[in-house]
């Protein structure tokens, strides 16, 4: 619901045949999604590396066109979700997953598993580290130096 008050009261309202809770924006997912089988979420690419290192199987129904669009495919193509902007296609896909389709939500969950770089961050300092330490020569450059050489390239 975000910070979508009447939607919260609807969704409050209604008489759910499943286990629902309602929530408002949150500033602690991580603690929610360990409680989730799956997820529904944008394309952000957060959520998503979030989702994968818990293995969660994902539905993804929006993303924000140029920065989220490829996280769409990337998601679907290596089975560790499924992309519907359709309320009623995610309610169906959720449906199976927990009755019919226990095999296609554990396969997703693996595809997910396999997916997750939860080394990332760490990687990433290493490589500025290293590229850091490549060039600390030009830390002596002076910038009057540098900036006339960008201007012949």
């Amino acid at each position: 619901c975000g910070r979508n008050k009447k939607l919260a009261s609807s969704l409050e309202a209604v008489e759910w045949k499943i286990p629902v809770k309602v929530r408002g924006f949150e500033t602690q997912m991580e603690k929610w999604m360990g409680a989730c089988d799956c997820i529904i979420t944008k394309a952000g690419p957060g959520t998503i590396a979030e989702s994968l290192i818990r293995s969660l199987p994902i539905i993804l129904n929006d993303y924000i066109p140029g920065q989220e669009k490829g996280n769409v495919p990337y998601v679907v193509e290596n089975g560790a979700g499924v992309f519907t902007r359709s309320p009623k296609e995610t309610a169906r896909i959720v449906g199976e997953w927990f009755s019919s389709k226990t095999d296609e939500l554990e396969q997703t969950s693996e595809n997910a598993r396999k997916l997750a770089q939860p080394e990332a961050v760490f990687d990433i300092v290493k490589d500025i580290d290293e590229l850091s330490e490549e060039r600390r020569h030009l830390a002596k450059v002076s910038y009057t130096l540098t900036s006339s050489f960008a201007s012949l390239v």
